[in-house]
């Protein structure tokens, strides 16, 4: 949501489920004579003892080790969820993300939804709690959904720029791009739809993608389990879910790529 919020469109899904993102995604911010490239990691995972599970599945693997690559590392987490149901593994890893020793990387931990927190003395309390934690460059408090206080955020990044060429066309939103977009968009519907029903290990993957004659746009996905259940829960009653799915992705990646989409998902057994 937040990358969202300050790139202008969808690069990621957004969910209620843990761990949706699944793979590193990218959002670009040109504003001006400087352009900002936002990377969006799956999230990180702790063992009780503050390391990463050696058994890690590589999403996880590829986000802890792409954390050294960035000049700006963004530690975002719910602010919200802190107060109300507070997580020790949460703070241990914000503490981890601190201590870490990475040459010319500038770290920022930004306390995200704050809109849902009624008083704001509990916002005080938590940022005196993060207050003296070692690492952090600047601590942001900020609104995803509500837009408060991105404006600071993207000011700061803003700030961080170096003088070197630009890495994307801020003008044209690529076809690799775009094909992320679409899948993210269809991920997020299918987790609005099936939240409590599916699992992590459904897969799914682009097949098609084809731009027609009249200028539309043509994009096959398929989602593969190897559960029958699994499917059954997917399809719906008659097609019903994946049809749903689809005609409400459809028209979020018509308005976002400004074109007319034909999207096509299939769900079958592995």
């Amino acid at each position: 949501m937040l990358c969202y919020v300050m790139v202008g469109t969808k690069v990621a899904a957004v969910s209620r489920k843990t761990n949706t993102t699944t793979h590193e995604v990218v959002g670009v911010l040109t504003k001006g004579d400087t352009q900002i490239c936002f990377f969006d990691t799956p999230g990180l995972v702790l063992n009780c003892s503050g390391f990463p599970y050696k058994d890690a599945k590589a999403r996880v693997e590829s986000a802890w080790s792409s954390v050294n690559l960035y000049e700006v590392l963004i530690v975002i987490f719910d602010v919200h969820r802190h107060i109300t149901r507070p997580d020790s593994r949460v703070v241990k890893l914000i503490k981890r993300m601190g201590e870490r020793s990475i040459p010319n990387q500038k770290r920022v931990l930004c306390m995200n939804k704050i809109d849902l927190v009624e008083k704001k003395k509990d916002l005080t309390k938590v940022a005196e709690e993060f207050e003296d934690l070692p690492g952090f460059e600047r601590r942001f408090m900020i609104s995803g959904m509500k837009g408060n206080g991105v404006k600071d955020l993207t000011q700061f990044l803003m700030e961080q720029a170096v003088g070197r060429p630009w890495e994307e066309d801020p003008f044209t939103m690529t076809e690799e791009v775009m094909k992320m977009i679409s899948l993210e968009v269809v991920c997020e519907r299918l987790l609005d739809h099936v939240h409590q029903e599916i699992p992590y290990d459904i897969e799914h993957s682009l097949i098609g993608w084809k731009e027609l004659r009249d200028g539309s746009l043509r994009i096959e996905q398929h989602f593969l389990t190897n559960k029958l259940g699994q499917l059954k829960i997917l399809v719906g009653k008659r097609g019903s879910k994946i049809g749903r799915i689809g005609i409400e992705a459809n028209e979020e990646l018509r308005t976002i790529f400004k074109k007319q989409v034909h999207l096509v998902l299939q769900v079958k057994l592995k």
